[in-house]
């Protein structure tokens, strides 16, 4: 009787054991003996002044908080090189208050990205039209401080998914 039991519930046990749901990239597309990234400003094809600066610094530093990599000044120097381009930045207004006045915008980025291997030249990721955007409402105060403060949080954002992108394949 007590082997009857044991044939049945292997079954059952396996397929809740197995059922699991799992979101699992691919892999790093880095190589084993990368040890240095070059990550410098990004080129900024865009009128928003230093757009750039905020990516490529949120970049260096997902790289360094979430990679083996140490980051290098010059392409000369390292073992990977990560540029892009910032192709498109726009601004626009998606609501207004009762009196007319906008009050919540929408920031939108679209970025090509290539990482390639320094030594090679062998293109190891590469996207192209990458868009990342973020909503945030005016309180009525200097609508330029609170762009750059919402263009740092879709830095932050577009860094993160880039880096996760590279490292685990996704």
């Amino acid at each position: 009787m007590l082997k009857i039991k044991v044939l049945l519930l292997l079954p059952m046990l396996a397929f809740f054991w197995g059922c699991g749901y799992k979101l699992t990239g691919t892999g790093s597309v880095l190589p084993a003996k990368a040890r240095t990234i070059a990550i410098p400003d990004f080129k900024n094809a865009t009128t928003r002044f230093q757009a750039e600066h905020f990516i490529s610094f949120s970049l260096r530093e997902k790289f360094l908080k979430r990679s083996r990599l140490q980051l290098v000044d010059s392409p000369a120097n390292a073992d990977l090189f990560l540029s892009g381009e910032i192709t498109r930045f726009e601004v626009r207004p998606v609501s207004y208050s009762a009196q007319g006045a906008a009050n919540l915008y929408q920031i939108r980025i679209r970025i090509n990205i290539m990482l390639t291997e320094t030594s090679s030249g062998t293109l190891l990721y590469e996207s192209r039209n990458q868009s990342f955007s973020e909503t945030y409402e005016t309180d009525g105060g200097d609508f330029f401080s609170q762009e750059s403060e919402k263009l740092q949080k879709i830095a932050e954002r577009l860094a993160a998914s880039i880096v996760a992108a590279i490292l685990e394949g996704f």
